[in-house]
């Protein structure tokens, strides 16, 4: 046997393994070889031994590497197990506040709202209510029309920003329960 044929008995003795651990194998004893020299071959086959020898200790320590790994994730179960208990109501009061903000957000939007219809309505009423007048009392009649469009604009105006508010405060909402959420900071 020289060092091509023990490579690549090697080879196919660890073809179950992944293609990693097969290259890092294969490199370390061309390596070894290197080292030894093409006088010294037969030597060094004779200290290491058969492939098949070889081969046995590489899958071991691979079986070996494997079960740490998952001895490792099952830990990690276990200790998931035992902080739930712990991180069950925190993530129950994180919801909690959510939801509070959204409701809290959602009611001073509908009473800016609500504010609004009001004021625009009662322009309305104001400006029926001097034309209504207008044969009794001309001056009071322009009064309560110009009460009337005042007001209409006023609640225009009001109305538009709270439109605008509204779609920056739920947007900002939004970001912040999903940036906490999803486990970002913002910078």
């Amino acid at each position: 046997m020289n060092r091509n044929d023990f490579i690549n008995e090697l080879k196919r003795r660890l073809r179950k393994l992944p293609y990693d651990e097969i290259k890092e194998a294969v490199d370390y004893y061309e390596q070894y070889f290197d080292d030894a020299g093409e006088e010294n071959e037969q030597t060094a086959l004779a200290d290491l031994g058969s492939p098949s020898e070889v081969a046995s200790q590489i899958i071991a320590g691979y079986a070996v590497k494997g079960s740490k790994k998952s001895w490792r994730s099952a830990w990690l179960v276990i200790l998931a197990l035992l902080a739930s208990p712990v991180a069950v109501p925190v993530a129950i009061a994180v919801g909690a506040v959510a939801l509070a903000l959204v409701i809290a957000a959602s009611a001073v939007v509908f009473s800016l709202f609500a504010s609004s219809v009001a004021i625009g309505i009662s322009g309305l009423f104001c400006v029926a209510v001097g034309i209504q007048v207008i044969v009794l009392h001309f001056p009071t009649s322009l009064l309560l029309f110009g009460i009337g469009l005042m007001l209409l604009g006023i609640g225009t105006a009001f109305f538009m920003g709270t439109l605008q508010l509204s779609k920056v405060c739920f947007r900002g909402l939004a970001k912040l329960v999903g940036n906490f959420i999803l486990g970002r900071t913002s910078k």
